[in-house]
C-alpha cells in the first residue's frame, strides 16, 4: 500500500484492540494486487439505538488505479469486530475480481451454436399428390 491507512471513528469511542486489527486487515489487502493505493476505513455508531446495543456500521473505501472499490452497504452488525470483518471481506473479494479482470483472466464463455435452418418441405399444390404424383 503506498498511503498509510485512514481510519476514523464517528459517534463512537476507538477502542484499544479495533485500530491494529483493521490496521493487519488493510494489511492483508495487497495480497490480492500489489497496486493498492490507499484504504479509507470509517466506523461509526447508528444514532438510533434498538431493542439492546448499538449498531456500529462500516465502510471500506480503497483506492487502485483506474477504479475506487467501495464496501460500505450491509456491512453493519452489534458487534463490531464482526461488522469489520464483513466489510474487509467484501473488498477483498471485489479486490480479487478487479485484479482477475486487470490480468485478463475472465472466464469466456463459448458463443452459442449456429443453427443451419431446414430446407423447407415440398408443398402440394392442389391436384397433386406428394413427390408429383396426379391424383385421381
Amino acid at each position: 500500500m503506498k498511503l498509510p491507512v485512514q481510519i476514523t471513528f464517528r459517534d463512537i469511542v476507538p477502542l484499544p484492540s479495533l485500530e491494529p486489527e483493521i490496521r493487519r486487515l488493510a494489511a492483508k489487502l495487497d495480497q490480492w494486487t500489489p497496486d493498492v493505493m490507499s484504504c479509507h476505513v470509517a466506523v461509526e455508531s447508528a444514532a438510533n439505538r434498538r431493542h439492546q446495543g448499538h449498531e456500529y456500521s462500516v465502510k471500506v473505501s480503497v483506492r487502485v488505479p483506474d477504479a475506487e472499490i467501495v464496501a460500505s452497504n450491509h456491512h453493519s452488525d452489534q458487534d463490531i469486530q464482526r461488522a469489520v470483518h464483513g466489510a474487509f471481506d467484501a473488498v477483498g473479494r471485489q479486490l480479487e475480481e478487479y485484479a482477475r479482470l486487470r490480468r485478463g483472466q475472465v472466464k469466456q464463455h463459448e458463443p452459442p451454436a449456429k443453427r443451419t435452418p431446414l430446407p423447407p418441405e415440398p408443398r402440394s399444390v392442389a391436384g397433386e399428390g406428394i413427390a408429383g404424383e396426379d391424383v385421381p
